[in-house]
């Protein structure tokens, strides 16, 4: 007797964010975005609102990711962006 297993693929999760792709502007308004030093791990809201209209709607999460600099201790290599989905009702 043969075993039958089905292989398939998990789907997508629908709060999956691309960072390469991703935008300020295509950014869901319900996600948040904070930044975390790696060196010394102080964690900092980002104002995405005053960054797109410093930077520009069009900029990538993965370009934001790469400016980030700390304000705390000055590292800016390895900072994490990351994003918070807030309750909707």
């Amino acid at each position: 007797m043969r075993h039958r297993r089905g292989i398939g693929l998990a789907p997508p999760d629908r709060h999956a964010v691309e960072i390469e792709k991703a935008t300020l502007a295509t950014l869901a308004e319900w996600f948040i975005i904070y930044a975390r030093c790696r060196a010394c791990r102080r964690q900092m809201f980002i104002d995405r609102w005053d960054i797109a209209r410093r930077c520009g709607q069009n900029l990538s999460l993965a370009s934001l990711a790469k400016r980030l600099q700390c304000q705390g201790c000055g590292n800016r290599s390895g900072n994490l962006l990351l994003l918070q989905m807030l309750p909707r009702d």
